[in-house]
């Protein structure tokens, strides 16, 4: 695309009204928006690294930033363009909907241009920002995964963003700041660090996941169902709403051994794979009700007595399906060798699959010195707007979260990583950039709780365990799946190959010179003096209480903030919070000093702060309102008089 020739001369004030209060391409944004996260093509890297629970576009970011900061009458192709705009995605998204129609898939190139967010600016780009915008300071004072002052950062201006969540400070660090402040170095840093995790990881769980003990296959799952006790004929239940396994039929047929009759012992279920969904058992649970599998029963078991027996500690959990995967050798047609295949496959567990009992001795001997240094979880859950649903069904602590397998292997996690950072400290190696690989190994953590918690549940479309944060919520699920972590190139090894991925794109979206000739490097190692890292920084505050930003020194602030009930950022984000500060806080002890994070400064509409008292609701979104007018408020007290509030509002609900 030709670009105009930039003016010369630079806007020498900003008083005008801005490029946004007069025009904005919402409808080629929005198209662009859902291109960020179309089905089938990665997400950008900021979405990958870490969970967060509200992530705005990086198109809409950049072009809310840019916006703000231009003239009304600025150039409107070269904002398209500086926003990575490169074509007509309207007219693009009426070709594809009249090939859809027609049966045709035109494919990815069928815009004529990659993906906006992925666009980095060049050299002329700058040029014309210099001349029309100059230099600019950019506000976020509730920050949240840091969409907008990535993208404030990518534009070249100077950037500020702030959270009161710890766990989105460590995100904005891990976004914004450590991969423009030391560029490749951090990503071989992190990398050093994951192969010596990694491997001594290895070493120490050894013998904690069962061999498979057939030649060419390797466990790739485990599949577990809750039970309880039917209490009309005291069979064993597992409980799952449905018994698919995988598409075309492929799931479990429950077989129950009534032995004598109820009330005898030995009355328990094995299970049996089979191929089409006629031979599949039915669930054993619906809306929150138990059906009793044994055919001299079959009652119905209310979902207040599962809850009961759950929290008087009597729910256990049963394996039904082993997922593994076979290698299949192939041969070329010169008669060589080919590529080996692996082929994902169900298997009926067998007695050696459950080894809970080594497990529980093994717990029993760490959990005591875990403990004493603080390396697993001991708070409880507290009671909250989204946090209800664990305590029903009797986990009353967020390490109950993870079967004692799983609590295992993420407390030797814990045990490892503070143990290399101390040796690091001890040796003075622990370096600034240092720090920040440490920060990427704690999130590298996080993944692995993330994926591996009893609330994973087994996607039988994809065939992959699903996130515990499917939902904005910290639901509960009847069957879990549970990862296979020591397997060579998943669990911790994906992990670690995840954070690195991510780190790279990262390094590609702000270091320009890495990969576009004649865009303009963003990082402090680079060889080019042409251009050096905006300065960026990062805070974890109140969002009215922003003191370290003089009065009246801001051009922009650009905020997404949180919409009434929509997020309970909190309250869900303890979940990590309280791993991360038995190993980030080990490196940023200012982010983690609070027993959880901060519920009663969060500017969310939670009626759990008015429990007890009539009209919760309302009194909570009064409350909300009142913490937003005081975050606008100081806002405008570190806005230049000519500066702008650009509040994004990407939710469905516009009351």
């Amino acid at each position: 695309m030709a670009l105009p020739s930039a003016s010369s001369e630079p806007n020498q004030s900003l008083n005008d009204r801005r490029l946004i209060e007069r025009w904005l391409p919402i409808t080629e944004l929005g198209i662009e928006s859902l291109r960020e996260r179309t089905p089938l093509t990665p997400f950008p890297a900021p979405n990958r690294l870490h969970v967060w629970w509200a992530r705005r576009p990086l198109v809409a970011s950049r072009a809310a930033v840019l916006a703000s900061l231009l003239p009304e009458d600025a150039d409107r192709e070269r904002f398209l363009h500086a926003i990575g705009i490169h074509g007509d995605p309207v007219a693009a998204k009426r070709r594809i909907e009249v090939a859809t129609r027609r049966g045709e898939r035109l494919g990815a190139a069928a815009y004529g241009y990659v993906r906006a967010f992925k666009y980095l600016l060049r050299t002329e780009d700058f040029d014309w920002l210099t001349a029309t915008v100059g230099s600019a300071s950019v506000l976020d004072p509730t920050a949240g995964g840091g969409s907008v002052p990535f993208e404030s950062a990518r534009l070249g201006f100077e950037t500020a963003a702030n959270d009161l969540n710890p766990v989105a400070v460590l995100i904005e660090h891990a976004t914004v700041d450590w991969p423009t402040r030391f560029g490749r170095e951090v990503k071989d840093e992190f990398e050093d660090l994951g192969r010596k995790f990694a491997t001594q990881v290895r070493k120490r769980l050894q013998g904690v996941f069962p061999s498979d003990g057939v030649a060419d296959t390797v466990a790739d799952g485990y599949l577990w169902a809750r039970t309880i006790t039917c209490p009309y004929c005291e069979g064993l239940v597992p409980l799952s709403p449905n018994w698919r396994l995988a598409l075309g039929g492929i799931g479990v047929r429950l077989v129950p051994h009534t032995s004598s009759g109820p009330s005898a012992n030995g009355r328990i279920c094995s299970f049996e794979i089979v191929r089409t969904a006629g031979e599949q058992s039915a669930g054993t649970v619906a809306r929150g009700d138990g059906i009793c599998p044994y055919g001299d029963c079959g009652r119905v078991i209310d979902g207040d007595e599962i809850k009961r027996q759950a929290r008087d500690g009597r729910m256990g959990e049963q394996l039904f399906a082993v997922v593994y995967k076979r290698r299949v050798r192939t041969t070329l047609k010169s008669g060589k060798p080919g590529r080996d295949r692996w082929v994902r496959e169900y298997r009926a567990p067998r007695p050696a699959d459950d080894n809970a009992g080594d497990i529980r001795a093994r717990l029993k001997e760490k959990l005591p010195e875990w403990e004493a240094f603080d390396m697993v979880p001991t708070e409880r859950i507290p009671d909250g707007n989204k946090t209800s649903e664990p305590q029903r069904y009797g986990m009353s602590h967020w390490r109950d979260l993870f079967s004692p397998r799983q609590l295992h292997c993420h407390g030797t996690s814990v045990e490892l990583f503070r143990e290399m950072l101390d040796a690091d400290r001890a040796a003075g190696q622990l370096s600034e950039v240092r720090k920040a690989a440490y920060g990427y190994l704690a999130i590298t953590v996080d993944t692995l709780l993330n994926y591996n918690n009893r609330a994973g549940r087994w996607d039988s479309t994809t065939g992959r365990v699903r996130s515990i944060f499917d939902r904005h919520d910290l639901a509960f699920v009847w069957s879990y799946a549970e990862m296979a972590p020591l397997v060579s190139g998943a669990g911790y090894e994906w992990a670690i190959k995840k954070t690195s991925k991510c780190i790279e794109e990262l390094l590609e979206l702000t270091d320009s010179g890495a990969s576009a000739p004649g865009s303009l490097p963003l990082h402090a190692d680079s060889d080019s003096t042409d251009r050096r890292p905006p300065p960026i920084t990062v805070t974890c505050k109140p969002g009215d209480r922003l003191d370290h930003i003089p009065d009246s020194s801001v051009d922009a602030v650009v905020m997404d903030p949180p919409y009434y009930d929509n997020v309970m950022y909190a309250e869900l984000s303890d979940f990590f919070y309280v791993w991360l500060k038995r190993t980030a806080g080990h490196v940023f002890p200012e982010l983690f000093r609070r027993l959880l994070t901060d519920k009663d400064s969060e500017a969310v509409a939670n009626p759990m702060r008015f429990r007890g008292r009539s009209r919760a609701k309302a009194l909570a979104g009064l409350d909300y309102q009142d913490r937003m007018a005081s975050i606008f408020a100081e806002c405008r007290r570190v806005l230049k008089s000519d500066g702008i509030l650009t509040l994004m509002f990407t939710h469905k609900a516009t009351g």
